[in-house]
């Protein structure tokens, strides 16, 4: 990448020179490529065994089935709806994006993870790691390791990702769903739940085996259930009173549980309380081990304590976490030049739209919200326009963040980058006299509190606007070009520089680049936005209500009218209902769960 040009107040600045953790390393590039299991830096011996769990994005045999858009059988497994598996069995092509670049590798050697195969520390070959789609995956941070702790704790009284840099890779689900990745192996799920409104833990196959292992096995002794052997294999199945050997006290109706039987080794979810085990231990019917037909369904269903997610005779020993923990200075050294990679051809896209002969003259503007990804493609465009003036627009919504506008403003002006506050003023607030809240299918609030401020930032002439918008954020996302012209602003040509990017690859130039970031990414929000947006996840609602209760105070004094006027329940609001017009079924089955009733007055 070319170096930029030392710009007015900044000269030490250097694209290239600037970089964190950037140093020579003092090891020789290994010309072998060693193949590596998938927990430790060992070699491949151990981990035939593993890869039965851990389905890594191998290359394909050729005789496999394939489908209409290019997977095979195996990817069913990943696919998580019941009906896209159906769709792709039947060869139906599916209407829902997949992303081809749902990979990233990981150096066994340095335990680091890698954006691309190469590690630039040790020089060998990183093993390909194939993430749920979208693949948009992160560094977790601040809160997010609060959140891991305060869950896996709960369960298991230990956390063996304490201490560690871990991966969150966001999942679809009812809300927030996040897959933890330790060791570039999944070791579990947090999700919240509607329910309760909080996050629940769950681990895989592979995080369950971390807890037999010492020491964290002596604090998770009293989370794991003792079943007899039995003579049919146990995936999948409701085991019965009679097949207990030992549970525990302390567990809960739908808690997580570690179970043993014989040598196997595995995990599961409790249908009931310890409290209700004990009771009804006595009680239960002698005859089959595994539940069959044989009884009736009341039965069946009464003498269920336990389903078994998974288990498998692998030794927990393989699964052990590595010894080494790297800083997050070692990892941006392992991708120096990937990184460098991605901003260059950033930069060329950058230059190569402002340069074009029908672009020359026109005002350029860089769309800045106070968001990571804008943050990135502000520092491009600092280092891509040193020649050419360029102008930083923050829309304020009137519903922004405290900690959002601060941040813009002062990034820009420690920088003395030229900024532009456009301001909705309270138009929000007015509008809502006028008509209900916004919703996730009807967000009237885009309109009133961006579109109408961006219209007057030109007053129709042509512009640039260079924008941090990327494919991987979301399915709506998924196709947008390079460049594109905005139906709702006149005269806009957006440009996206960093439309490929990943969640992992932004964050890997904001530490190479030692840039400052909006804090309340380390506060427990990954979007940053308007702090009700009804299009944001329930849990980051409720992550605002703690952060801010005095901004959420005034949101659901409006809520608490609303919700008088039209008839409905304070449980209505609390569990979000309020975000939509329109239920989608997974709310109106929350509704019947939850006895909340769901017509409003006039309806």
């Amino acid at each position: 990448m070319a170096r930029r040009p030392p710009a007015a107040g900044n000269s030490k600045d250097s694209y290239r020179n600037k970089g964190r953790g950037e140093r020579k390393s003092t090891e020789k590039e290994s010309k072998k490529t060693t193949k590596v299991s998938a927990s430790s830096g060992k070699k491949e011996g151990n981990a035939e065994s593993r890869n039965k769990i851990q389905n890594q994005n191998k290359p394909q045999n050729k005789s496999e089935k394939q489908y209409k858009d290019g997977y095979s059988v195996k990817d069913l497994g990943n696919f998580q709806d019941e009906n896209l598996k159906r769709d792709y069995k039947k060869n139906i092509p599916s209407q829902r994006v997949f992303y081809e670049n749902d990979f990233i590798f990981w150096c066994r050697k340095c335990n680091v993870p890698l954006i691309g195969e190469k590690c630039n520390t040790c020089g060998e070959a990183g093993e390909k790691i194939t993430l749920s789609q979208p693949a948009d995956v992160r560094f977790a941070q601040g809160y997010d390791n609060e959140l891991i702790q305060k869950h896996v704790v709960r369960l298991f009284s230990c956390n063996p990702f304490e201490g560690r840099i871990v991966l969150l890779n966001k999942i679809p689900g009812d809300d927030q769903s996040m897959e933890i990745i330790a060791d570039g192996n999944v070791v579990g799920i947090l999700r919240f739940d509607l329910k309760l409104l909080d996050f629940t833990f769950e681990p895989t196959i592979y995080g369950s085996k971390l807890f037999f292992n010492p020491p964290y096995s002596y604090d998770a002794a009293a989370r794991i259930v003792k079943i007899k052997k039995a003579k049919t294999h146990l995936n999948g199945k409701n085991v019965s009173y009679d097949l207990i050997e030992d549970f525990p006290a302390g567990i809960k109706k739908g808690d997580p549980i570690l179970i043993v039987s014989g040598a196997l080794t595995g995990y599961g979810i409790s249908h009931i309380d310890s409290e209700d085990y004990q009771k009804k231990q006595d009680e239960s019917t002698a005859g089959s081990r595994v539940l069959k037909s044989t009884r009736s369904d009341e039965e069946i269903k009464a003498a269920q304590v336990l389903k078994v997610k998974n288990i498998t005779s692998d030794n927990p020993i393989q699964f052990a976490l590595s010894e080494k923990r790297p800083t997050m200075d070692e990892i941006v050294t392992a991708n120096k030049e990937h990184i460098k990679a991605l901003g260059k051809n950033a930069l060329n896209t950058i230059k190569g739209a402002v340069n074009l002969k029908e672009h020359k003259g026109k005002p350029i503007f860089v769309s800045f919200s106070g968001g990571k990804d804008s943050l990135v493609v502000l520092d491009l465009a600092a280092s891509a326009l040193v020649h050419k003036p360029f102008t930083a627009v923050f829309l304020n919504t009137g519903i922004d963040y405290p900690e959002t506008i601060a941040f813009a403003r002062n990034y820009c002006n420690d920088r003395q980058i030229p900024f532009k506050e456009m301001d909705a003023g309270n138009d929000f607030w007015d509008t809502l006299r006028e008509k209900d809240h916004p919703t996730k299918d009807s967000r009237w609030c885009c309109k009133v509190c961006k579109l109408n401020s961006s219209n007057r930032l030109a007053d129709g002439k042509e512009h640039l606007s260079l924008d941090g918008k990327r494919r991987h954020e979301s399915f709506m996302r998924s196709k947008i070009p390079t460049m594109d012209t905005n139906p709702n602003v006149e005269g806009q040509l957006n440009i996206f520089p960093i439309r490929d990017w990943r969640a992992i690859e932004v964050w890997l130039y904001i530490h190479w680049r030692q840039l400052p970031y909006n804090p309340l990414y380390d506060n427990g929000l990954e979007r940053i936005g308007c702090w009700m947006c009804p299009a944001a996840f329930q849990a980051e609602y409720e992550r605002m209500k703690e952060i801010h209760p005095e901004l959420a105070d005034k949101w659901e004094t409006y809520l608490s009218k609303w919700a008088k006027r039209n008839g409905v329940s304070e449980k209505y609001v609390n569990h979000g209902f309020w975000r939509w017009n329109s239920l989608p079924p997974k709310m109106i089955k929350l509704a019947e769960e939850l006895d909340i009733g769901i017509e409003k007055n006039g309806n």
